[in-house]
């Protein structure tokens, strides 16, 4: 794909080159086979589906972003300081997911409140993980109220979703400041032609076809905090940098 695009960049001129990956998204979307779909059909599908993969027991997976060794190791041991050292007794994640890489919190605080928008996964997450103080929520980050802590997590979770259901939970964020602070994990393109948070359609894929990536803090989603560290920037060979944002409100 990269040398595609390479040699597509080499005779077709930048704006026009942007129209044509604009009409790739449009036209044959990123996210055909979810079209019509509601946020939470489309992200149950995945799982029933398996669109991202399957462990060794054959059940389905977040993707490789929640099950390589080399991502998920540099994360948790970055994030198990971080929790001690901001004494975040009260955690929230927001898209749990698989849960393979939030169960490796659960004896670091006092209360881990695990949120999806999938039903499929969270009962799959109920049989295989319980705790006394792990708790499940169904929640549309778009759209729902958003449980209360110390910390969120949303990890690799925002490049799924559309710039609408992205301004929305940005929004309630503003305006609620439910945390004290809110880790967020995203792939990051490294690219001539990069442009931060142009729209796709929700679903399974990311924004590495158009070369973009989520910014919170960049328009249109325009984050409101006092200040942001990168607290993990891993590189991933596959699509560019894995880059975990601390921001605090």
């Amino acid at each position: 794909m990269k040398n595609i695009k390479k040699f597509l960049k080499s005779i077709i001129p930048e704006i026009l080159f942007k129209t044509y990956r604009n009409f790739l998204v449009k036209i044959f979307g990123l996210e055909y086979r979810f079209k019509g779909m509601s946020s939470v059909d489309i992200f149950d599908k995945i799982y029933k589906d398996s669109v991202w993969g399957e462990d060794k027991s054959g059940n389905p997976t977040s993707g490789y972003g929640s099950q390589r060794i080399e991502i998920v190791a540099p994360y948790v041991k970055v994030v198990k300081k971080m929790i001690k050292e901001l004494h975040c007794s009260r955690i929230v994640d927001l898209g749990c997911g698989d849960f393979n890489v939030g169960k490796n919190f659960i004896k670091n605080c006092d209360k881990y409140i695990a949120c999806d928008i999938s039903d499929f996964i969270l009962n799959q997450n109920r049989q295989r993980y319980s705790y006394n103080n792990l708790e499940y929520k169904k929640i549309n980050l778009a759209e729902d109220d958003l449980p209360i802590g110390d910390l969120a997590f949303v990890r690799l979770v925002l490049q799924h979703l559309c710039n609408n259901d992205i301004k929305n939970f940005v929004d309630y964020i503003n305006k609620h400041k439910p945390y004290k602070y809110l880790l967020v994990t995203e792939h990051m393109v490294s690219s001539d032609s990069y442009s931060p948070n142009l729209d796709k359609p929700s679903g399974s894929n990311i924004r590495l076809l158009i070369d973009s990536a989520v910014e919170l803090d960049k328009k249109p989603f325009n984050l409101q905090f006092k200040t942001k560290r990168i607290m993990c920037n891993i590189s991933e060979v596959i699509i560019g940098n894995i880059e975990s944002i601390l921001y605090e409100f």
